[in-house]
């Protein structure tokens, strides 16, 4: 059924190409003053990647065909999946299901908390605005979005391409813009779909979801005149350029206001010539208070403005305003090496306090795929919730649901995660075949087993194993400590280490000896990703809280490296498994307190 569906989308979309999607007859939504409670969706990391896109130089390609229309698929490797923290393919297919259930749902109003695109080319910005296009027409929903660091990967257009799409046999192909190396060389099949659109071409594609005033807004508002902002060289003031900013403000009912805050900066790198920009996946709202500080005052305003005349406020961006990681980050510090763990991405205590300090109670987040509340208490004798949005392209995939009461000023958060979404594994025998040309070939491969998943939520738990061994060990990890934890199976052995094992009391001694260090690793990054949401038993969490307890209470031994390591990562696991806020929570709006 799913096939179907895609399937019919796909081609009402390929008749709306040459269409606008402006030309939309919306439902009419009730004012807050009809209406008790108001509910809005957020959908953050959607990565979305047009798998039925069409490519003008590919006569010499045999590309795979669905099963049922015939029609040729774009589709990365999974060799390319499970070296990335998302997703390429599947979520197209997860993307329509959560838009199915929120139609089913009534829920008119849907934020995109940035990375609503693979890396922001044309063919997948174009076809994200007709998919909602069609949504926006048929169930009469509103989508606001504000770009992330993948959309765009740098503020103005840039060629670029990618390596790894599938041909029909399982092998991989390049496709490039016409303008990149590998294109002006004659090396690759070149489409200019596949360049990085910047923020001009982005917006102005998406320009009916939330980048102008519809109709029916109340207020629209942006911080920026045109939305452009002068950023000087720091050694040379003369030399300015504009640099684009993409916020804004929106009442689209009477009485709710939605903050979008364009969080991304791209720092000029002004020694280069031709000038060139740094990326904006390591920057956040660290770099953000110093580079846009004008955007920070707006903020103020606008939240003091929304007390003064009674608005009920919520704030979304792409970066976290606060810290994800339950208060491990002084022990994360000690084991990672400065860069890994995406430890840079984390506010800095000054960064969070300068926003808490706007007043601000409530916003949503996304970048970091995982699901996780931190909580800032501010000199306004307020508290800032940042709510930590899943991405829909990897494990714990789930969106946020908040229901505003606009009366009492409360938002309830609910946690909606995606286990089971129709036709998750259509592609898989694609990645079958891509696994038997690797084989024949010699060429280094990935664990097929992953192709045994039976369902959307097993799949991402088994993308995320897949990266464990081919990403993160390898990159973040120190290496002492990874060798010693493949010659050292159980975590019994943690303890053999520490010269403490003798003291573990019985029950906790057998539980020591039947868990493996493997299993050990993926359940630390399961509670990392899901948090409360995490495929963990209770009583594992409890498990891993009483060796902490232990730890703090017995003789063991740090007198080593790695027994300093292990004893860090103990407590790390004993903070991730305690639950926070839950899977639903109350928050005050006035004052930001969970209630």
């Amino acid at each position: 059924m799913i096939r179907v569906k895609v399937l019919w989308l796909a081609l009402w979309i390929g008749l709306c190409i040459t269409c606008k999607v402006s030309a939309i007859e919306y439902f009419e939504v009730k004012s807050a003053s009809q209406m008790e409670t108001v509910k809005v969706a957020f959908l953050a990391d959607i990565h979305l990647h047009d798998i039925f896109a069409n490519l003008h130089d590919v006569d010499n390609i045999e590309l795979p065909k669905d099963v049922t229309s015939k029609q040729p698929l774009l589709v990365r490797s999974m060799l390319a999946q499970l070296h990335s923290t998302r997703l390429f393919n599947e979520n197209y297919f997860v993307f329509l299901h959560v838009l199915d259930e929120l139609a089913e749902k009534k829920i008119k109003l849907v934020a995109l908390p940035g990375d609503f695109t693979d890396d922001g080319q044309p063919i997948n910005v174009r076809a994200l605005a007709r998919i909602l296009g069609h949504y926006e027409k048929k169930y009469g929903m509103r989508f606001f979005a504000i770009p992330g660091n993948h959309d765009p990967v740098k503020p103005y257009t840039t060629p670029a391409g990618k390596a790894d799409f599938l041909m029909a046999q399982g092998k991989e192909f390049g496709v490039y813009s016409y303008q990149h190396e590998k294109c002006m060389a004659k090396l690759a099949v070149c489409d200019d779909g596949l360049k990085n659109w910047g923020y001009a071409e982005i917006l102005s594609t998406l320009n009916d979801f939330g980048f102008s005033k519809h109709k029916g807004d109340v207020l629209y508002e942006t911080p920026y005149k045109n939305r452009e902002f002068i950023w000087c060289n720091p050694n040379n003031k003369k030399h300015c350029i504009t640099m684009p900013d993409a916020s804004y403000l929106v009442e689209p009912i009477k009485g709710v206001w939605l903050m979008a805050i364009d969080a991304n900066v791209y720092a000029p790198q002004w020694q280069n010539s031709p000038l060139t920009f740094k990326g904006s996946s390591g920057a956040g709202y660290n770099a953000l208070i110093d580079a846009k500080p004008l955007l920070l005052k707006w903020i103020k305003t606008v939240v003091k403005r929304a007390k003064t005349q009674n608005k009920t406020l919520v704030a979304f961006s792409h970066f976290p305003m606060g810290e994800f990681y339950d208060n491990a980050n002084d022990e994360l510090h000690k084991v990672f090496s400065r860069g890994h763990f995406s430890l840079p991405r984390v506010p800095t205590p000054r960064t969070a306090k300068i926003l808490a300090d706007t007043g601000l109670t409530l916003h949503f987040a996304g970048h970091m795929h995982l699901n996780d509340t931190a909580l800032i208490t501010s000199n306004q004798h307020s508290q800032l919730v940042n709510v930590q949005v899943p991405s829909l392209a990897a494990y714990k995939a789930a969106y946020k649901v908040v229901e505003l009461n606009l009366a009492k000023k409360t938002a309830l958060i609910s946690t909606h995660t995606l286990d089971d979404v129709p036709g998750f594994n259509d592609l898989f025998s694609l990645y079958e075949k891509e696994w038997q040309y690797r084989n024949l070939h010699n060429l280094h491969n990935f664990d097929r087993t992953i192709l045994n998943s039976k369902s959307y939520g097993d799949f991402t738990k088994q993308h995320l194993f897949g990266l464990i061994k081919q990403r993160f060990l390898k990159r973040d990890w120190p290496k002492n400590l990874v060798a010693w934890l493949n010659d050292n199976h159980h975590l019994a052995d943690w303890f053999i280490n520490m010269q403490c094992l003798n003291e573990a009391p019985p029950n906790l001694l057998s539980q020591l000896e039947a868990v493996s260090t493997k299993e050990w690793l993926q359940d630390f990054y399961l509670l990392r990703n899901g948090d409360v949401t995490a495929d963990i038993t209770a009583k594992k969490r409890i498990t891993y809280q009483q060796l902490n307890t232990f730890l703090a209470q017995s003789t063991c031994k740090t007198d080593t490296q790695i027994q300093q390591y292990l004893a860090l990562l103990i407590k790390v696991m004993a903070k991730f498994s305690q639950h926070t806020q839950g899977e639903n929570f109350r928050v005050d709006l006035k004052t930001g307190k969970i209630i």
